[in-house]
């Protein structure tokens, strides 16, 4: 090998690598949203103060879960976060994740609170397919609802409620239902795109493609839902 080809190798390598590591710096960023809502509703589930009533998760079609929703100034301010959505199947299983963005106000913040964990609970499909088809506004034609909290909380039922979300922050230690009226999702395809390396990726195509591998951080993810939400 000459002089010049030798001297081209390193180049070469530094310029593949340089153009590889914005999609894996993408990834790993996924790959943690995934976990850190794993660990979130792990700990709010293993918490009987703190946990969501079954009969609420048991007739639940989705679950969001935004961790570190980063708030933005003090009292009268903004938040914004993303997390990740997993839509139940026809046979009680989880589809794999798809990622949202949310912002709101400061509803649900606590003064001096950095960031919260904001958990969604959809109740019914029309919910979950707005949430996965448009860019909208809880409270609008979606209605949400604080949720009850803990183990012996009563839940509403089918007769009682028409609600089609509900809604709760973790902050500072508290746990509890509050209302997210007003705060807004969208779909991150941005971020499903680094998750399951294709960039062309569609909602459909999460939550509905039995041959899309499932990502080891989103078998994890499954794995726990299902561990706390009993099959209807």
């Amino acid at each position: 090998m000459n002089l010049r080809a030798f001297l081209a190798v390193p180049v070469a390598m530094t310029v593949m690598v340089s153009s590889a590591y914005p999609v894996l710096a993408s990834q790993s960023g996924a790959i943690d949203t995934v976990q850190s809502a794993t660990r979130v509703f792990d700990g709010v589930m293993s918490n009987p103060k703190s946990e969501i009533p079954i009969g609420i998760l048991r007739r639940a079609q989705a679950i969001a879960i935004f961790p570190n929703v980063v708030k933005a100034g003090f009292i009268v301010g903004g938040s914004r976060g993303r997390g990740i959505l997993a839509m139940r199947g026809a046979k009680g299983g989880w589809s794999n994740p798809v990622f949202l963005t949310i912002t709101s106000g400061s509803v649900g913040f606590q003064i001096g609170a950095a960031s919260s964990d904001i958990v969604l609970v959809f109740m019914n499909k029309r919910s979950v397919e707005t949430a996965l088809t448009n860019d909208f506004t809880l409270g609008g034609s979606v209605s949400v609802a604080a949720g009850p909290v803990g183990k012996d909380a009563v839940s509403p039922n089918d007769a009682q409620s028409t609600t089609d979300i509900f809604s709760y922050t973790r902050n500072q230690g508290l746990f509890a239902g509050v209302s997210l009226e007003g705060s807004k999702t969208a779909v991150d395809r941005d971020r499903n795109g680094d998750f399951y390396g294709q960039s062309r990726i569609t909602v459909q195509q999460i939550v509905t493609n039995p041959d899309l591998p499932t990502p080891p951080a989103a078998a994890e993810f499954k794995r726990v839902l299902a561990r706390y939400i009993p099959p209807r």
